[in-house]
């Protein structure tokens, strides 16, 4: 995505967005995978019928631009009758639902949580302090390290405390007496989201982010 078509004041709206987000990780280890589940797939489902319902229907087209237009970048904001395409938000309800089903729970939430403060952080210090440049990608090193230390700060309770004290009473997590994530997981995989997050990978960084950097996380260790 080219972030430099937003204005600095709309980036900071559309990643206010991604800190509200935080309540879907935290939903995943209150209530665990099975509820979550029916939480998160219908959200994807909706989002992504919205993405086709855009450009099919005026007044629909209409309602979407009027609600999220000024935070929409170009790419994201087809024409009626053009081609369907799907924008960051249904990327990362798609990603959470995708996310829960193919992990542990601590890690999962770990994993989108990463993507969500660890993005904003990096566009937005990347922005106004980015000075030097991934190689082949528009990223900079500045917005990488940003995305490393604040994904890793926001999952840090999760290696320091026990589920429990997310997770709300009676809910059947794996475990509910130890840690979620050991300081590793927590290290590797805020080192692997902001790396996937910065490479000129074709898709989407909200789906490709909490995979990778899951896949990684459970890679490493027992949850």
């Amino acid at each position: 995505m080219n972030a430099a078509v937003l204005s600095y004041r709309a980036e900071l709206g559309r990643k206010a967005l991604h800190v509200g987000a935080l309540l879907m990780p935290l939903g995943l280890l209150a209530v665990g995978r099975e509820i979550a589940l029916w939480v998160f797939v219908p959200l994807a489902v909706v989002a992504l019928v919205s993405d086709v319902l855009r450009t099919r229907s005026a007044a629909f087209h209409r309602f979407i631009q009027w609600v999220f237009g000024g935070i929409m970048r170009p790419e994201e904001r087809p024409g009626l009758d053009g081609p369907i395409v799907f924008n960051g938000a249904t990327w990362m309800c798609t990603a959470m639902a995708l996310t829960a089903l193919l992990f542990p729970e601590p890690i999962a939430a770990a994993a989108m949580a990463m993507l969500m403060l660890g993005d904003g952080a990096a566009a937005l210090v990347g922005r106004r302090y980015g000075r030097h440049r991934w190689p082949g990608s528009p990223k900079s090193l500045e917005g990488s390290a940003a995305f490393a230390v604040s994904a890793a700060l926001i999952v840090l309770p999760l290696a320091l405390l026990p589920l429990s004290w997310f997770a709300l009473p009676g809910t059947p997590l794996d475990t509910v007496t130890v840690p979620g994530l050991s300081l590793g997981q927590v290290g590797i995989g805020a080192l692997i989201a902001a790396a996937v997050e910065a490479l000129p990978i074709p898709l989407n960084d909200n789906v490709r982010v909490p995979l990778l950097a899951g896949a990684a996380m459970l890679l490493i260790g027992d949850v």
